[in-house]
């Protein structure tokens, strides 16, 4: 599968939208979607999101609810409270404690594995076939929005007064972990990121937004799965 980290498509919560979905890269929908997807890239289905559909795809990380079946050739993640009801087919499938599935799962390159009506590997205890398991971290960054720029003390009395902050768009998101080569994308309208294929290590992430503070975070992966690491800006 292409790296390619950058979310380049958003599907907000109020959009519903049928049809034949086609795309390379990675698209996140947080709306409700029916029909049929086929794609060389990663989905992201946010929590809310509502899709009726067969899917073929290279990745896909899980939210919300999914009517349908799923064919992935690299991985498939389900986090709490994510719901799919369907037959899966992919190489590693990943269900995070909470999350439901209902359907058949077949793991295609396993040799002589005969379809199984409920298979669960905790976040925990999944151990890979051969090579290690890729991790993932996703989350979002957000901010405190001032009518203008001010000094700092205009930040400090918006958290005071308990201001509401709101999703930073277009942020710089990267990672670094020794051994590795870095990893970089940019936050969606919704502020949202997603960081892919990351091999067991520490790494250390890094946030840059117009007009507010780098902050920075640290996250240790072990065994692969999935991480949420949100950053507040100042």
């Amino acid at each position: 599968m292409k790296k390619t980290e950058t979310t380049t498509t958003f599907l907000g919560k109020e959009t519903e939208f049928g049809g034949k979905l086609t795309f390379h890269g990675t698209i996140r929908i947080d709306g409700h979607f029916k029909g049929e997807i086929s794609a060389d890239g990663s989905l992201i289905v946010g929590e809310g999101a509502m899709i009726e559909a067969n899917m073929h795809i290279s990745y896909i990380l899980i939210s919300g609810e999914i009517h349908g079946s799923i064919i992935a050739d690299q991985r498939v993640d389900i986090l709490a409270p994510g719901k799919v009801f369907g037959n899966i087919q992919a190489p590693t499938v990943v269900i995070d404690e909470g999350a439901i599935f209902e359907g058949n799962c077949r793991m295609h390159q396993v040799k002589e594995v005969d379809e199984k009506k409920l298979a669960v590997i905790e976040l925990d205890e999944y151990t890979g076939n051969s090579a290690a398991p890729l991790g993932a971290i996703h989350g979002i960054v957000t901010g405190y929005s001032l009518q203008s720029p001010g000094p700092i003390h205009d930040i400090i009395t918006a958290r005071e007064n308990n201001k509401t902050t709101e999703p930073i768009k277009d942020a710089k998101v990267s990672a670094r972990c020794k051994g590795f080569a870095e990893k970089k994308t940019r936050t969606d309208v919704s502020g949202c990121y997603e960081l892919i294929d990351l091999e067991d290590g520490i790494w250390k992430l890094k946030v840059v937004a117009k007009g507010y503070d780098v902050v920075k975070a640290t996250v240790e992966i072990s065994g692969g799965g999935v991480y949420e690491e949100n950053f507040d800006c100042l």
